[in-house]
């Protein structure tokens, strides 16, 4: 069976393709029930991409053709840097608290990740199929921000990391990463809740303890 994405891009294509081949044969005297139906179709056709996008990939059937796990939400990360690691003088070497904040629809996804030293954004995603598991893996490139108090210690970096959820509404999640700054290690996710928004790591913090949720 094909993607969804293809599948979506295909159907919109026939529509549309059918839409002005009617308006082209009938031309523009729509014989009775004809009418409304063409002069709605687009606007139909849209709809129900926004509704796929938004909504229709997370309804359980629907979820397991397309193997896309739901990650929206806030998660309390623990990562813990590898011994090989080149960490600055000073510097954490671990366990790291974190919190990680996904805003998902099925088109796109945005991740960030905010410690008490930095922040760090999304610049990349992608879905990768995994053989051994009915569930496709996340990975993606990000952009770090020490804070200003850090930067005498830690500059901006870049890196990549990958996600590997187990099932399709995972409440835990394993990963890893990697950065230009020669540093790397695992990560450790707990589901809090579907909420996202925090200004800082203490407001997250705050909430996510007032929640219970969390390693």
């Amino acid at each position: 069976m094909g993607r969804p994405t293809a599948l979506a891009r295909v159907v919109a294509l026939a529509i549309s393709t059918v839409y002005s081949v009617v308006l082209f044969v009938l031309g523009v005297e729509l014989p009775g029930w004809w009418r409304p139906f063409v002069s709605f179709l687009p606007a139909l056709v849209v709809a129900g991409l926004v509704a796929w996008d938004l909504w229709i990939w997370r309804w359980p059937v629907v979820q397991q053709l397309v193997r896309r796990p739901d990650l929206r939400g806030l998660w309390r990360v623990s990562m813990t840097p590898h011994a090989d690691s080149d960490i600055p003088k000073g510097g954490n070497r671990g366990p790291i608290p974190a919190f990680l904040e996904i805003k998902q629809s099925f088109w796109s996804i945005h991740l960030r990740l905010y410690s008490e030293q930095s922040g760090s954004r999304s610049t990349a995603t992608s879905w990768l199929p995994s053989y051994e598991s009915s569930v496709d893996y996340l990975t993606f490139t990000y952009d770090n921000k020490p804070k200003v108090s850090e930067s005498h210690r830690s500059m901006r970096s870049s890196g990549a990391c990958n996600l590997t959820p187990t099932s399709l509404r995972p409440e835990e999640v394993e990963g890893t990463y990697f950065t230009d700054r020669f540093t790397k290690g695992d990560m450790n996710l707990v589901l809090v809740d579907r909420t996202s928004g925090y200004p800082s790591f203490t407001a997250a913090s705050k909430y996510a303890d007032s929640k219970g949720g969390g390693v």
